[in-house]
């Protein structure tokens, strides 16, 4: 899957996010889904202008036409940690960006009944894909809840490589040499439940990837289980944020090392964690790293601009805490790298340039 694109001799990220389907979705659904609501407008805001927020949806609800204007922000997935997360970058619920008339509002694929309790324990707004919503302000309370998701199938719920359950191949493949694992013992370093972490254990031994008996799970083939993870793996799942700066690279590294800390976690990954991980000078102006925490404070300390600027720089939100596992770091004033497997993960995800660098990685730092 090539989701980079060729520009002046070298690649910078496609700016299709994930979110903008879900937002594309959202709205031409809308009407079908909640014929409760009348729309009456829509105004789109520029990157940044109001935190998260991508849009201001104006509607009327019931006979009565009470008037709300929902400030929307589009999610990748809707996972309770994902909700979590958005819910920490939208503040409190008395923040309200454009004044008391607003209400905030998540809007994804699907919200589990988890999901949806955070989001009413925060006092936000939220609507799925799926039909389940809820809204409330001082002259309007609205609750559909529920609705079945339309694209879950039995096949997701066994599949190793989706929400949670990706935790414990993941952590199946930082420990490959390990003779055996208990059940319950990699449960608890996967951090997922007793039966998450059978029934994703379940489908890899259907595949023939573990092993399980009395004597415990064992992986039989771990190339052959990080092959089929690189097949299921989608870098867009972690929503990017594309900027320039007017410094360079190692100038940029030093900084978000030394002064982004204290805001949030940080992890090389792409070309800018391959090319320090095997110890090889940049070949381009460009910097790529995950980053847990909030953009503001980033944005300021590295000089970053939507438009300006000689070094290109690409920030991911991580869609789960466990990208960020393992990750190392070379010194204390240098900036920490993901794990090798992340870094393959993430670089199978690009073009041919990409995939030949994976393929370095993988033999230095994970095969054999």
């Amino acid at each position: 899957m090539v989701w980079w694109r060729r520009q002046s001799g070298w690649d910078i990220g496609d700016s299709i996010v994930r979110q903008s389907e879900v937002q594309s979705r959202f709205l031409k659904s809308f009407g079908a889904l909640y014929p409760q609501f009348t729309f009456r407008g829509l105004r789109r805001l520029a990157y940044g202008s109001m935190g998260p927020y991508a849009f201001v949806l104006r509607v009327t609800l019931g006979r009565a036409a009470l008037p709300i204007d929902m400030l929307c922000v589009a999610l990748t997935e809707g996972y309770p940690e994902e909700v979590r997360r958005f819910l920490q970058r939208i503040g409190p619920s008395g923040e309200r960006p454009e004044g008391p008339g607003t209400v905030p509002v998540l809007i994804a694929p699907y919200l589990s009944a988890e999901a949806q309790a955070l989001c009413r324990a925060a006092g936000v707004g939220y609507f799925d894909l799926a039909g389940n919503a809820g809204l409330e302000t001082a002259s309007v309370y609205v609750e559909l809840s529920g609705r079945p998701n339309p694209h879950a199938r039995e096949k997701q719920l066994r599949d190793p490589f989706i929400g949670r359950a990706e935790r414990v191949t993941r952590r199946l493949l930082l420990e490959p040499e390990r003779p055996s694992w208990a059940m319950r013992t990699l449960a608890q370093a996967a951090d997922v439940s007793l039966g998450m972490a059978s029934m994703a254990t379940t489908a890899l031994a259907a595949a023939r990837l573990v092993t399980k008996g009395r004597g415990g799970l064992r992986v039989t083939d771990p190339a052959g289980l990080l092959d089929a993870w690189l097949e299921r793996y989608d870098l867009r799942r972690s929503p990017l944020h594309i900027f320039r700066s007017w410094w360079g690279v190692d100038e940029l590294a030093r900084r978000l090392a030394q002064r982004c800390a204290a805001h949030g976690h940080s992890a090389l990954t792409l070309w800018s964690g391959a090319e320090r991980l095997l110890a090889e000078e940049p070949t381009a102006p460009r910097l790529a790293f995950y980053w847990q925490g909030d953009l503001e404070p980033l944005v300021e300390i590295l000089n970053l601009d939507e438009v300006k600027g000689r070094t290109y720089v690409f920030v991911f939100e991580p869609y789960d805490e466990s990208v960020l596992w393992e990750h190392r770091r070379a010194a204390e004033d240098h900036p920490a790298i993901v794990h090798p497997l992340q870094l393959c993960l993430d670089l199978s995800s690009g073009d041919a340039a990409e995939l030949a660098l994976a393929q370095r990685v993988r033999a230095a730092f994970l095969d054999g």
